[in-house]
């Protein structure tokens, strides 16, 4: 069985090497996939990044509520504020039109008085909280139940809603701090009239909580900042070691064809040798293709101003879930080669079924965006595994302990695909 195994690889190992096309375009096109697939999302994480959202605003209030909407919106740092087009202020159908027309993603129009309406409503509201008899000795002026200060905020048709409720939350934050300063100056007063003490204000009640945003890692030296190099390196790296399935099914399905693999039936030993052949062969061949990718992302990409991949402190962990990967990948192509009957079913449902697989398992989408049902599907699919596999050790400075349930997941598939390889070679003989 030995000999028959080390016949079988070096077999292997010469017909690849002699198809310089096809061994060509086993490394080329991935890793021109890589790149293009990296420089396009980054381009688009970028364009996300630092193009603000434009905003435009109409403030019909001449009180401190409408200027601290616009401050609010102007220092918030994620929009780009406009009061004017071309000199001039816009009329509220301008707004709705260049808004409709999708030139603004929001159009905010503060209504006049909204100060003075704010400011009745609050010393209407504290003048209720008093016994009934108090109530006549406060003088706090002309005072009614108005209705609250309005402002009109229209978004562009195709804004979705998370990003509506982002707006109207910072909106809400930016009048709390004009609604507290309304309500300390009303009971300063009352307080100023009932016991003759005059408060001072001391400063404004925004920022009166210290959050600090960090990233779940344990250690700060394995801090990894997620990027679309992280996502695309080992994505499409999966992807294309799966894609090998066609040109591996293709091989048996010819030896087939040809005769060939009845002459290495003839051979003593188990058929299995021979199909372990086949394994090592484009196992290193997954292996290799892993080996450029990475050197893609560590020195290639940073060159066109993409950042820089980094595999943190988990070499060996990545060493690991690479060589899972792979090994899935040829037991998937030699189960495609055993089972179809003819090149065009290989290379056509071999292509097909690696994209479904890595559509659903998050190459194309990453998960995070998916449904809650798609997400329970992804985890059927193993470029799933190991993608997630490679986020633990990029993003999240994962050991093997970590990543051993993936692994064995992968390496199950992997002995699960030669299994019924072998069974259906040997039902395939028993029939004949």
């Amino acid at each position: 069985m030995w000999l028959k195994y080390i016949a079988s690889t070096k077999k292997e190992a010469l017909l690849l090497l002699r198809d310089k096309a096809g061994l060509a375009m086993l490394f080329i096109m991935p890793m021109a996939l890589v790149f293009i697939m990296s420089l396009l999302q980054d381009s688009t994480l970028k364009k996300l990044e630092e193009q603000n959202t434009p905003v435009i605003v109409i403030n019909q209030d001449t009180g401190s509520f409408g200027k601290s909407i616009v401050e609010g919106l102007e220092t918030a740092g994620f929009f780009i504020v406009s009061q004017q087009i071309n000199g001039k202020t816009p009329s509220e159908e301008d707004l709705r039109q260049l808004v409709n027309e999708g030139k603004y993603r929001v159009g905010i129009i503060i209504r006049p008085g909204a100060t003075e309406a704010l400011r009745q409503k609050i010393k209407y509201r504290i003048k209720q909280q008093f016994p009934e008899e108090e109530r006549k000795l406060l003088d706090l002026g002309a005072i009614s139940d108005t209705t609250l200060p309005h402002v009109d905020v229209y978004f562009d048709p195709v804004t979705k809603s998370n990003f509506k409720h982002a707006v109207i939350s910072a909106l809400r934050q930016f009048s709390a701090g004009v609604v507290a300063e309304m309500v300390f100056d009303t009971y300063a007063d009352l307080l100023n009239e009932l016991v003759d003490i005059q408060l001072k204000q001391a400063g404004g009640f925004d920022e009166m909580i210290d959050f600090t945003q960090q990233y779940a890692t344990p250690e700060k030296k394995n801090l990894i900042i997620p990027n679309s190099t992280q996502h695309n390196v080992p994505a499409w790296t999966i992807f294309a070691m799966f894609f090998i399935v066609i040109p591996l099914a293709g091989n048996i399905i010819h030896e087939r064809e040809s005769g060939l693999s009845m002459r290495l039936k003839t051979i003593p030993g188990s058929n299995l040798a021979v199909i372990m052949g086949k394994t090592t062969v484009y196992f290193i061949v997954g292996i290799l293709q892993a080996g450029f990718m990475l050197l893609i992302g560590m020195y290639i990409l940073p060159l066109f101003g993409m950042p820089m991949l980094r595999i943190g402190s988990g070499l060996f962990a990545f060493m690991i879930i690479t060589v899972s990967v792979s090994l899935a990948a040829s037991g998937y192509g030699i189960l495609i080669g055993t089972i179809a009957t003819t090149q065009e079913q290989s290379s056509i449902f071999g292509s097909i079924s690696v994209v479904i697989l890595a559509a659903i398992g998050g190459i194309w989408v990453p998960t995070f965006m998916m449904s809650g049902l798609m997400i329970t599907v992804s985890r059927l699919s193993p470029l799933n595994w190991g993608l997630n596999g490679y986020y633990d050790i990029f993003l999240r400075s994962a050991g093997i302990s970590d990543i051993l349930h993936y692994v064995l997941l992968l390496l199950s598939f992997f002995l699960g695909c030669i299994f019924l390889s072998y069974l259906y070679n040997r039902y395939k003989k028993m029939k004949s």
